[in-house]
């Protein structure tokens, strides 16, 4: 019989500079516990600010267990997504974009969401949509 892998899912985390809602650090605090691998889908921080990114990596440094990401487009609504990606990085979460990983014997692939101003990923500042 296979091991089984236990995989925490979550994403529009929006983590702002004043730090997550009481319901994500709760989150956080928690997701070593029930999870083997935790995965963060797209718009971890709220204006796509490098200092929002440090905010999160505050606390996802205290988890203990692989943590795979891939930024969404409001991690480009300030163009500091290189910066927010290497903060990350820095933490030790496995940013993908079009890269693979195996972890705990499962391939997971990942692809960053749209930019601002693309036709799948306009922002609500300015953008029209139709």
């Amino acid at each position: 019989m296979a091991d089984i892998v236990r995989i925490a899912a979550v994403a529009d985390v929006h983590v702002a500079k004043a730090g997550p809602a009481p319901a994500v650090q709760a989150l956080l605090g928690q997701v070593t516990d029930v999870a083997d691998v935790l995965l963060m889908c797209g718009d971890l921080t709220h204006y796509g600010r490098v200092e929002e990114a440090e905010t999160l990596a505050k606390e996802l440094r205290r988890i203990h267990i692989p943590i795979l990401a891939v930024l969404g487009n409001h991690d480009f609504h300030s163009d500091q997504n290189e910066a927010i990606d290497n903060v990350l990085t820095d933490a030790g979460v496995h940013v993908l974009d079009g890269e693979t990983i195996v972890v705990k014997g499962i391939g997971f692939a990942g692809v960053k969401g749209s930019p601002p101003g693309s036709a799948a990923g306009c922002s609500s500042r300015g953008a029209s949509r139709s």
